[in-house]
């Protein structure tokens, strides 16, 4: 059971967050946290009557609104605020939420896999991180691994990568895991992970898929690390499934198309009167995904494929007779990128 100096720091920690006071009194109606004087100058009207002792839900006594919090189904503290409003309540019962996870144990792992998919508060992130050692000092990024054979070798693998304390390691199925680390090394994150994903193929023979987050976040704040590498692996799976590593910030246009109708995407796609063989040629596709990437630069496009610049001239010529649209001209251009993207999107038949 934790005890009343982590009871004390957390109701503390919340009191800095809100502009009402929070009272915290023991079962036998001592007062664990809040204004001594004020309280005692309510002689002791919130001892715990006989009558409240099983209550869970908000209830009131005199001027307050109480919640009492159990461990094991017995009483072990009330949570008191002055006022009987709605708004009071609602913050009343959120801070009974913290306490409640509080009281729930979690060894390491399953404290990260709760601290990733958000449903931990602040409070409790940092409390457990400091409870398991977790450098809060810091800030992490978030890859999810994943492949179609068993996950555990490959755990093993990247743990050699990093120092010893910059990396932990969060399994959720036997075929995907999360890496949670801090990174200050030279190369870029695309260079580690593809540096990672040559390891875990070569040394443990089995095929990854590895998206990552782009922000680097406090510990406090890993969720969001967390849920945009989910997006990059399932965008980054539907647009290049080839590729094996996604970077979040690299999916920012496809992610703003992400969830439209599909009625309305079927329609939009129509309406273009498009020839989707240009979708089955990988040369033009190739070639239009390089000219997009070097920002309509036809020489410095025709340089990346190795081509000559007539040849690239001739191969977009190709893609107006097909499409109708210029990808020379910058609103043609964001039409086809828009469509070749939510053709891949939505799986529309090509």
């Amino acid at each position: 059971m934790i005890g009343y100096d982590l009871i004390k720091k957390v109701a503390y920690d919340i009191q800095k967050n809100i502009q009402m006071p929070i009272y915290i009194i023991d079962k036998s109606g001592n007062l664990i946290y809040g204004d001594k004087d004020f309280f005692e100058k309510k002689a002791g009207f919130l001892k715990i009557n006989v009558e409240y002792i099983d209550e869970k839900e908000i209830y009131e006594v005199g001027e307050f609104i109480c919640y009492n919090i159990f461990y094991n189904d017995v009483l072990f503290f009330t949570i008191a605020l002055e006022g009987k409003d709605e708004q009071s309540k609602k913050v009343l019962y959120l801070i009974s939420l913290i306490f409640e996870q509080l009281l729930q144990k979690y060894n390491r792992e399953e404290f990260l896999i709760e601290a990733l998919t958000g449903k931990l508060s602040v409070n409790l992130v940092s409390y457990y991180a400091e409870k398991y050692k977790i450098n809060k000092n810091v800030k992490y990024t978030v890859a999810i691994v994943e492949s179609n054979n068993e996950i555990d070798d490959a755990i093993k693998i990247i743990t050699n990568i990093f120092d010893k304390g910059n990396l932990y390691t969060v399994k959720f199925d036997d075929k995907r895991f999360a890496a949670i680390f801090s990174y200050k090394g030279n190369n870029s994150l695309i260079e580690l992970y593809k540096t990672m994903k040559d390891m875990i193929e070569s040394e443990g023979y089995m095929k990854v898929k590895i998206a990552s987050s782009s922000s680097f976040v406090p510990i406090e704040d890993i969720h969001i690390a967390y849920r945009e590498a989910e997006t990059a692996l399932l965008i980054g799976k539907k647009l290049e499934d080839e590729k094996g590593i996604y970077i979040y910030e690299d999916y920012s246009f496809a992610e703003i198309l992400w969830g439209i109708d599909i009625e309305k995407v079927n329609n939009f796609i129509k309406k273009r009167n498009i020839d989707f063989g240009i979708f089955k040629d990988e040369e033009l596709i190739q070639t239009l995904n390089a000219f997009f990437r070097n920002s309509l630069n036809l020489s410095e496009t025709a340089r990346e494929l190795y081509i000559h610049r007539n040849t690239l001239v001739y191969r977009l010529d190709k893609v107006f007779k097909m499409t109708g649209l210029d990808a020379k001209n910058f609103d043609d251009a964001v039409l086809l990128k828009m469509i070749m993207t939510l053709t891949k999107l939505y799986d529309i038949p090509r």
